[in-house]
């Protein structure tokens, strides 16, 4: 990859990070909230794939861990009482990953499940636990051998995965390092990283071919040491997530072979530098889902991948593409000679996409392919790698869609919290309105609003307030749905610049409202999390920007259908809806609002009554009428004695244990507030 490309990557990362801005969390998801998230996939990944038309050595040595006693299982007693499992094992805690689903699932797999232990054990004891071959294997007459295993993992913040070689004596003694999440393994040639690079949430395919090249642990070894070679798959640090692994082959390394990784449709990698930002922001080239064909026309897909040679042999290596669906297309990068373990980005041309583009779904298929010393001799190619996305003509997303989506908890007893996801403009339009996917957890009643921020390198947080929505309340057909929050007034957007657009949750003591999350991020800062009270123990009570991997199911919406139409009604219950048949037409919401509590306190003063009163402490609150309120009750002092809810005809109260006296009660709803006066005898 060019060292200009990660420098600009790094640099973003870094600069959030001392701000506190977009910062992972420390302790296992308790401020992110990602709870059952069931989708999760981050890009661009470090995809270790390779595919040879031509033939491939035969491996040395296999095993698809149909039997256990292939394997010797063992932990540091002195950290942990993890354990890896071999069979078909899911993970247990509370916040799983699926189960690999390898080439050779049904014969089972090994896998290690720190989230489950993790979880019990509080999350602060080191693990450190191990998975060994129990044979050894002759790798005598081969100098060049990787390692390759079938895999899912997902990362979190303070473990490590590896592969360790073992050298044994020519008996099966073998001196193991010592390793932690922290070692430093630098100067060890025998202990590889599994995952070299990823970040907190990155998460492998599944499932995910890993190449690991163990040559340089072989290098000076002698007959009897090769002889007695094993392979270790070491897990150490504290409550991750799962590691699965399957089919681990070693094999000697081919001639020709290459590896794709990191595909993009946005131009992240390359044509992210044609596009400048306009303002106080940066362009990165960000992939998305959904694309209004007025933001495609000034922005073409570019479809890139980094492709790394994995073989012995120099390789000429292009990048090639097929788009299929509502309208078709092929492409191919210019190209770049690679030798032996060198890498680079490729970019495929011509560019997707312009203003005579097809309304509907397409589907690109991305592969690399290589021909050794450009002679047509041998000629290697990657497996596809295929993605969808949608030309439309109003609505602009990045999520995968509500097939299976997690959920995020935006709103709740202790959660006050914006989840947003960055949006870069390529051409002027008006936001009519934010679509958003309710989770069914989401409490009937329960109130979100949309938000919008301009991104501001120049401030704290690297955002501003840009503009917002009215309160929307959760109704019982919302639950499941994709739903539409207007904005009371078109939010102008402008070409060149990028903006936050979210949703915003409020803190109740019963209503807690979710928004979907589906798919993953490119780089650590796309998605964010405000925590706006700073109610989590992380921000300890200041209100703490954060970013998260999860990619929420809120995408703009530039229909004006969707804008909030002038003309709104007053129900008897104090709601204003559009449009409606209760008590007038208003051509405002402020004004129907406004109008509601006018006529709400007047029935709600009709339709309570308190009984016995005066009491001896206990009486009953009646209501004509149902209705959800809160109830708050004072002393002479203004101070709370009591605070409650109802949602019932028939309430009763106990106020015995208090002194003799009178007392206020106050019942509210998102509209009224009620009081009248007791008195305890």
């Amino acid at each position: 990859m060019k060292n200009i490309i990660l420098s600009v990557c790094a640099l973003l990362i870094t600069s959030v990070t001392i701000a506190q801005f977009k910062m992972v969390n420390s302790t296992h998801e308790s401020l992110l909230n990602k709870e059952a998230i069931s989708t999760s996939f981050v890009l661009p990944n470090p995809i270790l794939t390779s595919s040879n038309s031509a033939a491939a050595p035969a491996p040395i040595w296999t095993d698809d861990f149909s039997n256990p006693s292939n394997w010797v299982i063992d932990h540091d007693p002195l950290a942990c009482a993890l354990d890896w499992q071999i069979g078909i094992n899911s993970c247990q805690g509370s916040y799983p990953i699926n189960d690999i689903v390898s080439t050779t699932a049904s014969n089972g797999w090994a896998m290690i499940d720190s989230d489950n232990y993790g979880g019990a054990t509080g999350g602060n004891e080191m693990e450190d636990c191990w998975l060994t071959m129990a044979n050894p294997v002759d790798l005598n007459g081969y100098p060049n051998i990787v390692v390759e295993f079938e895999t899912q993992y997902r990362s979190y913040n303070n473990e490590k995965a590896y592969v360790v070689v073992g050298i044994g004596d020519g008996s099966g003694n073998v001196v193991w390092p010592d390793l932690t999440a922290t070692t430093d393994i630098s100067m060890m040639n025998n202990v590889f990283e599994a995952f070299p690079g990823y970040a907190s949430g990155d998460q492998t395919t599944n499932p995910e071919l890993i190449t690991v090249d163990i040559s340089t642990a072989l290098v000076g070894l002698s007959p009897v040491e090769l002889a007695d070679i094993y392979i270790r798959f070491h897990w150490t640090g504290t409550w991750g997530y799962a590691w699965f692994v399957d089919d681990v082959a070693i094999s000697e390394t081919p001639d020709n072979a290459i590896k794709m990784s990191d595909e993009v449709i946005g131009g992240f990698w390359v044509d992210y530098s044609t596009y400048l930002g306009a303002g106080l922001n940066d362009i990165y080239g960000l992939d998305y889902t959904h694309t209004p064909l007025s933001q495609l026309s000034n922005h073409p897909f570019s479809f890139e991948a980094s492709v790394k040679n994995t073989g012995l042999a120099t390789q000429h290596t292009v990048l090639k593409y097929n788009v299929t669906g509502a309208g078709s297309a092929s492409g191919s990068s210019s190209t770049i000679v690679l030798n032996s373990q060198e890498d680079s980005a490729f970019a495929a041309l011509p560019l997707f996409g312009d203003a005579n583009t097809a309304i509907g779904v397409y589907s690109v298929d991305i592969y690399a392919e290589a021909d050794s010393a450009g002679a047509g001799i041998t000629i290697t190619t990657t497996p596809t790698v295929t993605k969808q996305f949608e030309v439309t003509n109003y609505i602009y997303g990045k999520d995968l869609g509500s097939s299976n989506p997690g959920r995020y908890l935006v709103g709740g007893p202790s959660d006050q919290n914006h989840l947003t996801t960055r949006y870069e403009m390529y051409a002027n339009e008006q936001l009519y309105s934010l679509r958003v996917y309710i989770p069914i957890q989401t409490n009937v009643g329960a109130e979100i609003k949309a938000i919008v921020y301009e991104a501001d390198s120049t401030g704290t947080s690297g955002v501003s307030f840009y503009d917002e929505s009215d309160n929307y309340t959760i109704t019982v057909q919302d639950l499941g749905s994709w739903v539409d929050i207007p904005f009371v007034n078109p939010v102008a957007l402008l070409n060149g610049y990028a903006y936050e657009c979210g949703i915003v949750g409020f803190q109740h003591p019963t209503d807690s409202a979710y928004i979907g999350v589906s798919g993953g991020s490119m780089y650590n800062g796309e998605h964010s999390v405000f925590d706006e009270y700073g109610l989590s123990t992380q921000s300890a009570g200041t209100p703490t920007w954060y970013y998260t991997t999860s990619c929420p199911m809120i995408r703009m919406n530039f229909d004006p259908s969707s804008a909030v139409a002038q003309s709104f009604d007053c129900d008897a219950q104090g709601n204003c809806s559009n449009p409606g048949t209760g008590l007038g037409q208003y051509t405002s919401l402020a004004a129907c609002q406004a109008a509601c509590i006018s006529n709400a306190v007047n029935d709600i003063e009709s339709n309570v009554s308190i009984y016995p009163n005066p009491s001896n402490g206990v009486f009953v609150i009646k209501l004509d009428v149902l209705g959800k309120y809160d109830i708050t009750i004072y002393n002479v002092l203004g101070q709370t004695v009591l605070s409650t809810f109802t949602n019932s005809m028939t309430t009763s109260i106990d106020l015995s244990g208090f002194d003799k006296g009178i007392y206020t009660v106050e019942l509210k709803d998102k509209n009224t507030i009620y009081t009248d006066k007791v008195i305890v005898e």
